[in-house]
């Protein structure tokens, strides 16, 4: 268990923006006032108490649709449909009819299914908050906005980005492009309000997903109308925020989403518009870790420094953070569907996202003698500033401004229904391309006395992906109803084309010559072929066996400047499952092998800044991984009870390893022989508990996660300079907590008004691959924490113009109780939430 620093003094001056008022204003007048729109079907009946607890409680058909594929004639444990996600019509549902939802073909895999009418339940402004609560999963959302929202399930921590998967209606969202922190799936091109329904899978333990999927999948499944709709939603949403007292402050944002849709025979369009605004609290903090010592030399005396324990027990000072960071995204969609027939439809899709991002305060919390702000002398090994006796380095590049400007389109087609009494095709091709994507860095501050008006400039250029996906799927094989079959094939490319450049003048946005050394780009292709047979042997009993092959190309690959081989590889990865479902329970064991091939980041992409070098590695191996589950389920009335107990052996991990800490911080990709994950995960999900108004979805997670063969020594500077070596053999996996549990519970006081209260608890993790970090709640430490959540909504219907019409005000609040923790950067604390919806 790690140690706990020492409480710090807080102190903050609060501040309440002009924009939080009038935004405020705005929102009330519109959820006064106005009506949010959808679809009516047909009439439910009376909307009395008892026939809404059981249009609640009710769950989508198990009979076979159209959309249908594999085993769509028998149901197991990975396909239950979430609970509390009523399709009908009641003024306490959701505020857009959505009909049922196509179950999925991962039958092999555990999944939770969450609906739109849960979402709702829930303080999320951006999609990646909708699966927050989910099992064995976490989101390191940073802030209401953040750009790198990575994702964790299971043994794939949240910076092994590459071994997750998100899909938007088949388009993938997952960025193969990059790894760490910045590879975060590209979750801003869906907005949450289009979303009807998400599955998370957990594990490779199907063969139409590639071995990226170590960890799971999220699909997410959007809306399309049923006939004409108007649906509208704006929020604001306050952050008072204090840690160390000189960062204190109030920060705010506010969210519109805007959608029309219609149907007309055999065409339905749905356009629609997303926008954010967003203020962060400070994200990082300037410290110097490297040792403090006793004054010599020139040095200027201070006020201001805050003494603290860096995460390796170091005494420190912080002496300053980068401020708040103010985000804005606007996302237009539009999605045409047509219905080839009955039973087969085809949709286009096409997206345009533009999101900025602007740090342009760093605050600096020292003073001299005269008053005037101290930036350092501008010199990285001098320890040039004298706070109670001790020196310290202060760095001028940390207190420079920054911004970045990113453009996105994704163009999507999907074919997918029945194309025959017995067969089903699901056919999609998806482009997604960085349009721009731009980040500026000056190495000062303009009020710096020492400022030489220089920075950098990076640009990801040529960032794009292209997938194409068949799978062809029957549920009588040859005419033989005991034997189904799924099948398909796949192909991905993904380019990038990166350069680096520094200022002439960052003032006045004078770029000068290229940093050569910095040139990175490459390019990487799979091909894969995929298929698996579901055999009905017995009354209750099904047997899976399947197998995909791929093929692995990367090519054009420059690293730093310099041509580098272009490479190749090909596995098989075999899959089985067992399952045997009597009566309301369900046993089934799944095995999955799993190749991970390195992406590009990885691959070739070298990155430097003033504070940190990362190196990539062209000589990789993929990842070779061996896991299983077992799953028990007992189906009670409305939900369900299950537990999953799994392992996961992965050769050949692919993980980026720390070299040097301090002023400079030094990263490289490597390979450790063998890492494992054992775990066990509990799942109670239930509406309307013994026949309540309440309804649970509760689920826990243990889990252990260690390096069985870390290979040779690693050699690594400490930040005061000294040198080091250890060997990972026998280390706990950084990122990754060994216990998990989140609750969603709601009680439905009536139609029109529902109470939520949620928890979401982790235990504490090591940030640094040797577990020398053991000090929690400071700056750089992966916390422990638990969070509490509240959100309650109140619907009401009325006629607008003529039309039925549906409106909702929501009242929330994320982190209750206001606890401070850091996942590296800090968590936000106390936030409150005001929406509100029309729909008519």
């Amino acid at each position: 268990m790690k140690n706990q620093s020492e409480t710090l003094d807080k102190s903050a001056s609060y501040r309440l923006p002009m924009r939080s008022l009038l935004s405020t204003a705005v929102l009330l007048a519109i959820t006064s006032n106005v009506a949010i729109a959808e679809t009516q079907k047909k009439s439910t009946g009376d909307a009395t108490k008892h026939t809404a607890k059981n249009a609640e409680a009710s769950k989508p058909s198990d009979q076979p649709t159209a959309n249908n594929s594999q085993t769509a004639s028998k149901q197991v444990s990975s396909e239950t449909p979430a609970v509390g996600g009523s399709t009908k019509d009641e003024v306490m549902e959701e505020m857009v009819i959505t009909g049922e939802v196509a179950k999925d073909s991962h039958f092999t895999s555990p999944s939770t299914r969450l609906s739109r009418a849960e979402i709702e339940r829930q303080n999320a402004q951006t999609t990646e908050e909708a699966v927050k609560y989910q099992p064995s999963l976490q989101i390191r959302q940073r802030y209401i906005g953040d750009p790198n929202g990575v994702l964790g399930i299971r043994g794939a921590d949240m910076f092994s980005t590459a071994r997750n998967m998100v899909y938007a209606d088949g388009l993938p969202l997952h960025n193969q492009l990059q790894a760490s922190f910045n590879g975060a799936p590209r979750w801003s091109m869906v907005g949450p309000n289009e979303i009807d329904a998400v599955d998370v899978v957990y594990g490779p333990f199907s063969a139409e997903y590639s071995g990226n999927s170590i960890g799971g999948v999220v699909n997410l499944k959007t809306h399309m109308p049923m006939k004409e709709e108007y649906y509208a939603e704006t929020s604001y949403f306050v952050q008072p925020w204090e840690n160390i007292g000189a960062d204190g402050g109030t920060f705010d944002g506010n969210r519109q989403y805007f959608s029309y849709g219609n149907r007309l025979d055999k065409w339905s369009a749905l356009l629609s518009y997303n926008r954010l605004e967003a203020e962060s609290q400070p994200m990082s903090y300037f410290i110097d870790n490297t040792g403090l010592r006793n004054p010599t030399g020139v040095t200027t005396a201070v006020n201001g420094a805050v003494p603290i324990l860096d995460t390796r027990g170091t005494p420190s000072y912080i002496y300053g953070d980068t401020g708040p960071e103010l985000i804005n995204t606007d996302l237009v969609k539009l999605k045409v569907g047509y219905d080839i027939t009955p039973d087969l439809q085809a949709i286009f899709t096409g997206a345009f996202e533009e999101r900025t991002r602007k740090s342009e305060k760093p605050r600096n919390y020292l003073t001299s003698a005269n008053g005037n702000a101290y930036y350092g002398d501008n010199n990285t090994n001098s320890r040039d500033a004298v706070y109670a006796g001790r020196a310290f380095n202060v760095l001028n590049s940390g207190f420079g401004p920054s911004d970045d400007e990113r453009q996105t389109m994704q163009i999507g087609m999907q074919v997918k229904g029945a194309i025959t009494d017995t067969w089903d095709i699901d056919t999609t091709f998806s482009y997604l391309d960085v349009i721009k994507d731009e980040r500026r860095t000056a190495f000062f501050n303009p009020d710096d006395p020492r400022n030489q008006n220089t920075g950098q400039l990076q640009v990801f250029d040529d960032f794009n992906w292209k997938n194409y996906d068949l799978k062809l799927s029957t549920r009588e094989f040859l005419g033989w109803k005991p034997l189904e079959f799924l099948g398909g094939y796949h192909f991905d490319n993904y380019n990038m084309n990166f350069k680096q450049f520094s200022y002439n003048s960052y003032s006045a946005d004078q770029i000068g010559s290229e940093t050569i050394g910095r040139r990175n780009q490459g390019e990487v292709t799979t091909n894969a072929m995929f298929g698996q047979f579901a055999y009905h042997f017995a009354p209750d009993w099904d047997l899976t066996l399947g197998a995909r092959y791929e093929w692995w190309l990367a090519s054009s690959g420059v690293g730093s400047n310099r041509a580098l081989s272009d490479r190749s590889d090909d596995a098989i990865s075999p899959k089985a499952s067992l399952g045997f479902e009597p009566s309301n329970w369900k046993f089934r064991y799944s095995f999955g092998r799993a190749y991970r091939f390195p992406v590009i980041a990885e691959l070739y992409q070298n990155l430097q800044s003033p504070t940190s070098i990362t190196t990539a590695n062209e000589n990789l191996k993929a990842e070779d991984g061996w896991h299983h589950n077992f799953m028990i389920e007992y189906g009670l009335d409305n939900g369900y009870v299950r537990v999953n107990v799994f392992r996961d052996d992965i050769r050949n991990t692919i993980q980026q390893v720390r070299r040097a800490t301090g002023i400079l911080t030094e990263n490289a990709f490597q390979n450790i022989p063998a890492t494992s994950t054992t775990g066990v995960e509990l799942v109670y999900d239930q509406a309307r508990v013994l026949d309540s108004d309440f309804d649970l979805n509760f689920n826990a997670t243990w889990m252990n996660a260690i390096v069985e063969d870390g290979g040779p020594d690693i050699n690594f500077q400490e930040a005061n300079g000294s040198l080091t070596r250890f060997n990972l053999t026998g280390k706990e996996r950084i990122r990754l907590p060994e216990w998990r549990f989140n609750a969603l519970a709601t009680y439905h006081v009536n139609e029109a008004l529902d109470v939520s209260m949620a928890g979401r608890y982790t235990s504490d993790s090591y940030n640094d691959i040797d577990n020398k970090d053991h000090v929690n709640n400071v700056f750089g430490s992966q916390d422990g924490f638990f969070f509490l959540d509240f959100k309650t909504s109140y619907r009401f219907k009325y006629d607008l113009l003529g039309k039925p019409a549906k409106s909702r005000i929501s009242f929330g609040i994320n982190n209750l109780t206001d606890k401070t923790a850091y996942v590296f950067h800090p968590y936000p604390q106390r936030t409150f939430f005001l929406e509100g919806a029309i729909s008519f």
